[in-house]
C-alpha cells in the first residue's frame, strides 16, 4: 500500500471518529443523566417498599403475640384470619419491592447498552455530513488530489466494456463518457484517463469483432464538476457508473449501518464494521432515468444491459421489476406506492432477478408479495433467498401422486380425493364457500407434518385479518405462512404474489417436506396481469387478456409436484381458486386453469343457497388422479358413491314432474336424500378418515334409510362412536392404509345392525 493511501485512510478514520465523538458526546451525557435520575428514583421507591414490608412483618408478630394471650376458644378464627391477611400483605409488599428492583436493574442495563453503542441513525447521518464538510477544507487538498490519481490508476482494473458498449462501438458510434470530480480535473489527469479508457474499449472491441476499430478514439469524454462529491471522482460510461467519490462511500456507510440497525443490531456496531472495512474500492452500478410514469408503470431510458424480471431500485425504498425490453427504453412495474416518482428520477440496477426470503422463519408469519413482514412481529431471519420465477421440476424428477392429502371434508375425501403433489382447482361463483374449503384443508393438516401457505390475492385487508385470526385460534398458524397482496396494493404486487408463495413453498419441497399452497384467487391475478399488459401497450386478445395469460398460470401451477426420492421426496400440493360469473366455467380463465390442473371441485350457487354445504356439484367435479391418492378403506366403501349421487340428482330433477314412482326409484331417491344429508358439513368441523369411512359405509349399506333427515347428524355421531368402541381394530386397519378384510366387513355389518336396533 502506498504511503499516501495509508495517510489518507488514517486521516479519514480520525475525522470520522472525531466527528462522531463531538456530536454524540453531549447527547450521551444528557441521556445518561436523565437515565441515572430515573434509576435513583426507582431505587428509592424500592427501598421504601422494603421498609414497609419490614414494618408489616413486625406488626404481624405483635398481633400474633396478642392473639396468643387471649382465650383460644373465642379468638381462634380471628387469629387465623389475622395471620392470613398479614401474610398476604407482607408477600404483596415484598413482591412490589422485587418488581421495582427488577425495573431499576432493567433500566440500568438499557442505559449501559445505549452507552456502549445504540446511537441513532440520525446522529450517524449528521456525522457523515460533518465529515464531508471537514474533508472539503484546504488542509485536505493533497488527499483529494491523491484520490483522483488513485481513481485513474484503478480505472484499468475496474472499467470493462458492457454488451451495450460493444454494440455502440460496432455501430461506429463513440461511447459517451462523463467524468465528474469534486474539483476540476487537470489536463494531465484528463489525458491519462482518456488514454486508459481508449485502450480498454479498443481492446474489448477487438476481442468482439476480431479487428481493432479504424480510429484510435472510441470515446467522447466530457468533464464536469460537482462539489457534492466531497472528494474523488465519478465516471459514467453509457449506463454504467464507476463511483469512487467520498460522498458515495459515506452514503454507503450510512445505509449499511442503518440496515444493520433494522436487523436488530446496534447502529454503532454497523458504523464500526463499515469503518473497519473501509477501502478505496469503486462502487460500480448501472443507472437509467425515468422518462414517464403512470398507473404503476414507468418507462426508463438507459439500463441497456438489464435483464427481464430483474429488480431495480428507485427513489426511497421503492422497488420495481423489469417487464418490457424495448430498443430505446424498458418498462418497469412499480412494486409499491409510486406517488413520489417523477420524470428524471434515477433508476438503479440491482443485478438480481426479483426474489423473496425463504426458510423456516417464514412459518407463522404474514408477509407481503416481496416477503416483507406485515404482522408486526419483527424482522424475519431467512435461510436464504429464492427467485419468484423458477423452472418447474423436470418430469424425470417427479413421481406419481399416490399419497393422500386428507382435507377432513367428507364430500371431497370420498368423491374427489386429493393427493400430495396434485393440483386441484376450486371453482365457483362468489360467496359459494371456495375459501372455506381451502381453509378447512389447511386446518386439517395440524399434526400431519404438512406446511401450509395461503396466498391472498386482491382481498380486503380485513378479510385477510379474519383469516389469520381464525387460523391462529385453531392452532393452524404455527405451520402456515400467509402471503398477502391486498386489493389496495398496486397490480404488480397482485401479479407476483402467487409466484412468491410458490417460491416459499419450493424451499420446503426441496428440503423433503410436504407443502399445501392455496392461491385465493387466480382470477384476480389474471385481471392484474391484464391491467399491467394493457398499460405496457401489449396487444389484447380474448376478453382483453394478453396472449400469454395461459402461460401465466401454467408456469405457476406446474411448480406443484411430488419429487422422487433422489430429489428429496418432498411435495407441493396446489389448490388454486377461480371465481366464475353466473356459473360459467366455459369462460377464458376457467377453461385455461381447468386444462392445467388435475381436476376441479365445482361449487354450485343453487346447492349453496338450498343449504347443502359444501355445495359440491358431483357431476362437474372430478379428480383426474382418482383413487390412486385415496385411502384404500375409503376407496372400498365409497366406490359407487359418485354414481349413486349422480343418479339421485338426475332422478330428483325428473321426479318433481311425476306423480307415481316405482319402488326402485323411490328407494334411490330415499338413499340419495340421506346420503346428501350425511355429506353436509360445517366449516372447521373436520372429520378423521376412520370416522368418514364408518359413516359413509353405514349410509351406503342402507342403515340410515329410515332415519329422519333432521336426525342424520345425530345418527352419524352415534354410529361412529358405537363402532369405534365395539371395533377398535377397525380404526387401526383404516389408519394403517389397508383395505378392510371381508370378515371384518361382516362383523361391521353385525355391529351396525345391533346399533340400529337400539337407535
Amino acid at each position: 500500500m502506498h504511503l499516501k493511501d495509508f495517510l489518507f485512510s488514517v486521516a479519514n478514520f480520525v475525522i470520522l471518529f472525531g466527528a462522531l465523538f463531538l456530536i454524540t458526546r453531549k447527547m450521551i451525557v444528557r441521556m445518561f443523566k436523565e437515565r441515572k435520575e430515573k434509576i435513583i428514583h426507582e431505587l428509592e421507591e424500592s427501598a421504601r417498599a422494603e421498609e414497609n414490608s419490614l414494618a408489616i412483618k413486625t406488626q404481624v408478630k405483635l398481633e400474633q403475640e396478642q392473639a396468643r394471650q387471649q382465650e383460644e376458644d373465642l379468638l381462634a378464627n380471628t387469629r387465623q384470619k389475622v395471620e392470613e391477611n398479614s401474610a398476604a400483605s407482607a408477600e404483596s409488599s415484598q413482591e412490589q419491592a422485587n418488581v421495582l428492583r427488577r425495573n431499576a436493574q432493567e433500566r440500568e442495563r438499557q442505559l449501559r447498552a445505549i452507552m456502549h453503542g445504540e446511537v441513532s441513525a440520525q446522529v450517524l447521518r449528521q456525522v457523515a455530513e460533518e465529515t464531508a464538510k471537514a474533508l472539503q477544507k484546504d488542509e485536505f487538498a493533497p488527499q483529494r488530489i491523491a484520490l483522483v490519481d488513485e481513481f485513474i490508476r484503478k480505472t484499468r482494473e475496474a472499467v470493462s466494456a458492457r454488451p451495450s458498449d460493444i454494440l455502440t462501438m460496432m455501430d461506429g458510434k463513440k461511447l459517451a463518457v462523463t467524468v465528474t470530480g469534486a474539483q476540476p480535473l487537470t489536463q494531465e489527469q484528463l489525458m491519462a484517463l482518456r488514454q486508459t479508457l481508449n485502450e480498454i474499449f479498443i481492446s474489448a472491441c477487438k476481442e468482439a469483432e476480431g479487428d481493432a476499430p479504424a480510429c484510435s478514439e472510441v470515446i467522447d469524454l466530457c468533464s464536469e464538476t460537482d462539489e457534492s462529491l466531497v472528494a474523488g471522482v465519478r465516471l459514467r460510461v453509457g449506463d454504467t457508473v464507476y463511483d469512487g467519490s467520498v460522498a458515495r462511500r459515506l452514503e454507503r456507510m450510512v445505509r449499511d449501518a442503518e440496515h444493520e440497525g433494522k436487523d436488530g443490531r446496534p447502529v454503532l456496531d454497523g458504523v464500526r464494521q463499515a469503518i473497519g472495512s473501509a477501502d478505496n474500492s469503486l462502487d460500480i452500478y448501472q443507472v437509467g432515468q425515468v422518462i414517464s410514469v403512470s398507473d404503476g408503470i414507468c418507462r426508463v431510458a438507459g439500463l441497456a444491459d438489464v435483464m427481464a424480471g430483474e429488480m431495480v431500485e428507485l427513489k426511497g425504498d421503492l422497488r420495481g421489476m423489469v417487464m418490457d425490453l424495448d430498443k430505446d427504453n424498458v418498462g418497469v412495474v412499480l412494486l409499491g406506492q409510486f406517488a413520489g416518482i417523477q420524470e428524471g428520477d434515477i433508476v438503479r440496477r440491482t443485478g438480481h432477478i426479483i426474489e423473496v426470503p425463504v426458510g423456516y422463519g417464514m412459518s407463522g408469519r404474514v408477509v407481503d408479495a416481496l416477503g416483507r413482514p406485515l404482522d408486526g412481529k419483527g424482522p424475519i431471519v431467512p435461510d436464504g433467498y429464492r427467485a419468484v420465477e423458477s423452472p418447474a421440476p423436470s418430469v424425470l424428477h417427479r413421481q406419481g401422486v399416490t399419497v393422500p392429502l386428507q382435507t377432513g371434508i367428507k364430500a371431497i375425501d370420498a368423491l374427489v380425493p386429493i393427493g400430495r403433489g396434485q393440483r386441484e382447482l376450486i371453482i365457483g361463483d362468489r360467496q359459494t364457500g371456495k375459501t372455506a374449503i381451502a381453509l378447512d384443508a389447511i386446518v386439517n393438516q395440524k399434526g400431519k407434518d404438512v406446511l401450509c401457505i395461503y396466498v391472498a390475492i386482491g382481498q380486503k385487508e380485513s378479510t385477510v385479518a379474519n383469516v389469520v385470526r381464525r387460523l391462529t385460534e385453531l392452532g393452524a398458524m404455527d405451520y402456515t405462512t400467509v402471503v398477502c397482496a391486498s386489493a389496495s396494493e398496486p397490480a404488480p404486487m397482485l401479479y407476483i404474489a402467487p409466484y412468491a408463495g410458490a417460491a416459499i413453498g419450493e424451499f420446503f419441497m426441496y428440503q423433503g417436506r410436504d407443502v399445501l399452497i392455496v392461491y385465493d384467487d387466480l382470477s384476480k391475478q389474471a385481471a392484474a396481469y391484464r391491467e399491467i399488459s394493457l398499460l405496457l401497450q401489449r396487444p389484447p386478445g380474448r376478453e382483453a387478456y394478453p396472449g400469454d395469460v395461459f402461460y401465466l398460470h401454467s408456469r405457476l401451477l406446474e411448480r406443484a409436484a411430488r419429487l422422487d426420492a433422489a430429489s428429496g421426496g418432498g411435495s407441493m400440493t396446489a389448490l388454486p381458486i377461480i371465481e366464475t360469473q353466473a356459473g360459467d366455467i366455459s369462460a377464458y380463465i376457467p377453461t385455461n386453469v381447468i386444462s392445467i390442473t388435475d381436476g376441479q371441485i365445482f361449487l354450485e350457487t343453487g346447492l349453496f343457497h338450498s343449504g347443502i354445504r359444501p355445495a359440491i356439484n358431483v357431476g362437474l367435479s372430478v379428480s383426474r388422479v382418482g383413487g390412486a391418492a385415496q385411502m384404500p378403506a375409503m376407496k372400498q366403501v365409497a366406490g359407487r358413491l359418485r354414481t349413486d349421487l349422480a343418479q339421485y340428482r338426475e332422478l330428483a330433477s325428473f321426479a318433481q314432474f311425476g306423480s307415481e314412482l316405482d319402488a326402485a326409484t323411490q328407494s334411490t331417491l330415499c338413499r340419495g336424500q340421506h346420503m346428501t344429508e350425511l355429506l353436509k358439513q360445517n366449516q372447521f368441523a373436520a372429520m378423521s378418515v376412520e370416522d368418514q369411512v364408518i359413516a359413509i359405509f353405514a349410509a351406503n349399506e342402507g342403515y340410515a334409510d329410515d332415519v329422519e333427515l333432521q336426525d342424520m347428524a345425530r345418527f352419524e355421531r352415534e354410529v361412529v362412536a358405537h363402532v369405534k368402541m365395539a371395533m377398535p381394530e377397525l380404526v387401526d386397519v383404516i389408519c394403517e392404509g389397508k383395505k378392510i378384510p371381508a370378515d371384518m366387513l361382516d362383523t361391521l355389518r353385525q355391529t351396525l345392525k345391533s346399533f340400529k336396533e337400539s337407535f
